[in-house]
C-alpha cells in the first residue's frame, strides 16, 4: 500500500504547491459553507457566493488535474485515489450543470422555494469540498508526518478545529433566536458539545433555534465518535486506505493490538453506534408516542436524546432536562436513556471484544468449528466489573443518603425512589442529564456523585473522567501492597508494573488539575458557593454537564477557564502533557538506588 501510493504521488515540491492549493479551496469553501448555512441571503449576495464558488471548484478541479497528470503511475494513481477523482468529477458536473439544475429545478415546480434550491446546490457543494480535504489531509498527513506530531496532539487539534467550526456555526443568525449568543457562550457551547460535557450557560430550549439545535447534534455526534475516528473510517471503507504511520497512530486512539485488524474495528465502532442510537430513538419515540404529555417534534427530541444519551453528552431539549414532568414520570424512557447511557460508556474495545466473543458462542452453537475461539481479555472483564460495581454501589449509596438518611427531599422520578437513585449513578459517570434538581441534593449524596463523575467511564469511549480501568489498577496496585505480592495480579493474569505508575500518574494529574481549576474559580467568584464550584470543575474535568446552576452566573474569564478544563478532560489530563512531551530513549546508565521514609 505505501509503495503503491509513493509511485502514484507527484514531484513532492508539486505535491506542496497542489497541497495548499487544496487547502486554499478547502478554506474558502469553510468560509462560504458557515456563510450559506448561517445567514440569509439577498439575491446580490447568494450571486456572488455562487460566483465565488464556481471559482473555487474551477481551482479544485485543476488542482485533482495536475495531481493527475504529474502523477508518475496514472493507473495506480486511479486506485489510490478512486474517491479524490470521484469528487472531481462531481465537482466538474456541478461546475458545468449546476445553474442549469437549479434552474430547471426552480420551474419544476417542486413545491421547494427557488432560493432553498439555490441555497442547497452551494451548501452541498462546499461539502464536497470540505470533504475532499479532509480526506485528503487524513489518509496522506504528509504536513502532520513531516513534523512527527503524536496522535494525542493530532486529537487535541482536530478537536479544538471542530470547536473553532461549531462556535463560528453557533454565532449565526439561523442558529439562535434573539438576542443571540455572545462569543464566548458560543464557544462555552460549541466547547461542551464536542467534548460531550453537557455544561451549558443558556438554556437552549430558548436560545438555541431548530437550526442551532441540530448543529448542536451534529457536534456532539462528531465529537462522542472522534473526529479522527470518523475521518479513518470514510478514508478506510471508501478511499481504501490510510498509510501506515496513520494506522499506528490510528492504533494507539483505538487501543486495538492488532494493526490488521483496525479497519473491521473501525466498521464495528460506526455500525454499532449507528444502530444502537437509531434503535434507542425509535424505543424513545415508543415510549413517549401515547404520553398526553410527550414534548413537542417527537421525532427530533427521540433521536437528539438518543445521540445525546449515547454519546453521554447530556444535551436537552426540555428547559428543565430529564426532570421536566413530561418526561420524568416514564420509567420506560428512563431506562431506554441509561441502557444507552451505559453503552455509550463501555468502550468501544470492549464493545469489539464482546461482539467476537458473543459471535464465536453463537458460532459454536450452530455447530461450526473454530480454530482459536476468542475470549473475554483482561481489559474486557475489568471494565464490565467496574461497571457493575460502580452502578449498583453508587445506586445504593445514593438510595441510602438520600432516600433512607435524609428522609427523601429528592425529586421522585417514574414515582421510585430506587430507580431515581440508579438513574443518578448511571447518569453522574460523564452523562449528565438529571432527574432531580442538583442543587437540591443532600451533601452526602454530591460527594457521591462528585467520585462517580471523577472515575467516568471506560477508555476508548464517549465518557469522560480518569476511566473505570484506572480505578481499577488502583484498587489492584493497593490490594498487593495489603497482601504483599510482588505483583498486580486478578483474572489469572499478571499485569505489567508499568500500568500502576500510569494510574498513579493519571490520579495524581487529575486530581491537580481540578485543584488549580477550582482554585481559579474560586478566586475569580469569591461570592458563589464553592461548593459549587468545586462541584462545576469536577463536571467540566470529568465531562459530565452536571451543574449545580451556578453555569450561567459565571464571568467570561470563569466559562474561558471551563473551557480549557473541558478539552483537557475530553482529552485526559495526562495524555494532554504527554502529547507536548516527545518520548525519549532511556539512559543507558542508571543512577543509584536510595530509598526515604513515607510512613
Amino acid at each position: 500500500m505505501a509503495a503503491e501510493s509513493a509511485s502514484a504521488s507527484p514531484h513532492p515540491r508539486a505535491a506542496r504547491l497542489l497541497d495548499f492549493a487544496q487547502l486554499l479551496c478547502g478554506v474558502l469553501a469553510l468560509g462560504l459553507f458557515v456563510l450559506v448555512l448561517g445567514w440569509p441571503l439577498s439575491e446580490i449576495l447568494r450571486e456572488e457566493v455562487a460566483r465565488s464558488t464556481r471559482l473555487i471548484l474551477a481551482l479544485f478541479i485543476a488542482q485533482e488535474a495536475a495531481r493527475f497528470a504529474l502523477a508518475p503511475r496514472r493507473s495506480a494513481y486511479l486506485r489510490t485515489r478512486r474517491l479524490e477523482a470521484f469528487l472531481a468529477l462531481l465537482a466538474s458536473l456541478e461546475l458545468l450543470f449546476g445553474a442549469t439544475l437549479v434552474t430547471r429545478l426552480q420551474e419544476m415546480g417542486t413545491g421547494i422555494a427557488p432560493t432553498t434550491i439555490a441555497l442547497l446546490w452551494l451548501g452541498s457543494t462546499q461539502l464536497t469540498l470540505l470533504f475532499a480535504l479532509a480526506l485528503r489531509t487524513m489518509r496522506d498527513n504528509r504536513w502532520l508526518s513531516t513534523r512527527s506530531l503524536s496522535p494525542g496532539l493530532v486529537f487535541i487539534i482536530s478537536f479544538a478545529g471542530l470547536i473553532l467550526v461549531g462556535t463560528l456555526l453557533l454565532q449565526t443568525p439561523h442558529a439562535t433566536r434573539a438576542p443571540g449568543l455572545s462569543w464566548t457562550d458560543a464557544l462555552f457551547l460549541a466547547t461542551s458539545a464536542v467534548c460531550v460535557t453537557g455544561l451549558t450557560p443558556v438554556d437552549i430550549s430558548e436560545t438555541l433555534t431548530a437550526h442551532g439545535q441540530w448543529v448542536l447534534l451534529g457536534l456532539f455526534q462528531i465529537g462522542g465518535l472522534g473526529v479522527m475516528t470518523l475521518t479513518y473510517f470514510f478514508a478506510y471503507f471508501v478511499a481504501g486506505g490510510v498509510s501506515l504511520r496513520n494506522r499506528i497512530g490510528l492504533q494507539d486512539l483505538l487501543s486495538e493490538e492488532n494493526l490488521v485488524n483496525i479497519g473491521a474495528v473501525l466498521g464495528l465502532i460506526v455500525a454499532f453506534t449507528v444502530v444502537v442510537e437509531l434503535t434507542g430513538a425509535l424505543l424513545i419515540h415508543r415510549a413517549l408516542l401515547d404520553s398526553p404529555s410527550a414534548p413537542g417534534n417527537l421525532a427530533f427530541f427521540s433521536l437528539f436524546h438518543a445521540v445525546s444519551a449515547f454519546c453521554n453528552a447530556g444535551f436537552s431539549t426540555l428547559p428543565d432536562g430529564l426532570a421536566d414532568p413530561s418526561v420524568s414520570v416514564h420509567g420506560g424512557f428512563l431506562g431506554v436513556m441509561m441502557v444507552l447511557i451505559v453503552l455509550g460508556g463501555l468502550g468501544f474495545p470492549v464493545v469489539t471484544n464482546l461482539w467476537q466473543f458473543l459471535s464465536a458462542k453463537v458460532r459454536r452453537l450452530l455447530g461450526l468449528r473454530l480454530a482459536a475461539p476468542p475470549r473475554l481479555t483482561a481489559h474486557s472483564r475489568v471494565v464490565l466489573i467496574s461497571t457493575a460495581v460502580l452502578l449498583v454501589g453508587g445506586a445504593t449509596l445514593i438510595w441510602l443518603t438520600e432516600f433512607v438518611a435524609g428522609g427523601g427531599r429528592a425529586q421522585v422520578a417514574a414515582g421510585s425512589p430506587w430507580l431515581t437513585a440508579l438513574f443518578h449513578s448511571v447518569t453522574a459517570r460523564t452523562a449528565g442529564f438529571n432527574v432531580t434538581p442538583t442543587d437540591a441534593l443532600l451533601p452526602a449524596t454530591t460527594v457521591i456523585i462528585m467520585f462517580l463523575m471523577f472515575v467516568g467511564g471506560s477508555p476508548a469511549s464517549t465518557a469522560g473522567g480518569i476511566k473505570t480501568s484506572t480505578l481499577a489498577i488502583a484498587f489492584l496496585s493497593v490490594r498487593r501492597v495489603l497482601l504483599g505480592r510482588a505483583d498486580i495480579e486478578a483474572f489469572g493474569r499478571r499485569f505489567a508494573p508499568e500500568l500502576a505508575d500510569r494510574a498513579l500518574s493519571i490520579l495524581i494529574t487529575a486530581l491537580g488539575f481540578i485543584t488549580l481549576v477550582s482554585i481559579a474559580l474560586c478566586a475569580l467568584h469569591p461570592e458563589l458557593p464553592p461548593e459549587s464550584l468545586v462541584f462545576e470543575t469536577v463536571s467540566a474535568v470529568g465531562t459530565v454537564g452536571l451543574s449545580r446552576g451556578v453555569t450561567a452566573e459565571l464571568g467570561d474569564p470563569a466559562k474561558l477557564v471551563l473551557v480549557i478544563a473541558m478539552l483537557i478532560g475530553r482529552v485526559g489530563v495526562l495524555a494532554f502533557l504527554v502529547s507536548f512531551f516527545p518520548r525519549r530513549e532511556p539512559p543507558v546508565l542508571r543512577l543509584p538506588e536510595t530509598t526515604i521514609v513515607l510512613s
